[in-house]
């Protein structure tokens, strides 16, 4: 089963300004986990997107985990542009690695990609998941557009 570590934006983006994250859900029907670390859960701060979120917890179809805060520490540290859901995103990603397990970071913010990158973490990004839920039939590609299109229309940020 791949892990779907999931930042604060993916969250935003799908139960805020798309579709109350139906499709998410969808993801976790075919065998996909998805994880959020505390931090992440913590800055989805405004509604509905936090109220949809902590149900969604709730209900065990998103997981919360916690990272080390020593290892935050050190890893904020040497990654200061990153914010403080990047760096758990990243640093739970890596404790996966180590492990053997399957996973994908799920990071628009250009900053964290970059660092995914150089640390060798497989990631994606909001539209990535738009289109793996395409490519697996969850979504058909006029769904995808007009998904994307509502993305693109809502304040909604994310690194080309």
């Amino acid at each position: 089963m791949t892990s779907l570590i999931l930042d604060a934006s993916t969250i935003i983006g799908f139960m805020t300004e798309m579709d109350d994250g139906e499709y998410l859900y969808a993801l976790t029907l075919i065998g996909y986990s998805l994880i959020v670390t505390d931090g992440v859960a913590f800055e989805v701060k405004k509604e509905p997107g936090k109220s949809r979120l902590a149900k969604a917890i709730d209900e065990k179809w998103i997981i919360t985990k916690q990272v080390s805060k020593k290892e935050f520490d050190t890893f904020k540290e040497l990654y200061p542009m990153l914010d403080y859901g990047e760096v758990e995103v990243l640093q739970y990603a890596l404790e996966l690695k180590k492990q053997n397990q399957p996973f994908e970071c799920v990071i628009d913010e250009g900053a964290g990609r970059r660092v995914a990158d150089k640390l060798g973490l497989k990631k994606t990004g909001t539209e990535g998941l738009l289109n793996l839920m395409n490519h697996l039939g969850i979504i058909d590609q006029l769904i995808k557009e007009k998904l994307l299109n509502k993305l693109n229309k809502s304040t909604f940020r994310c690194s080309k």
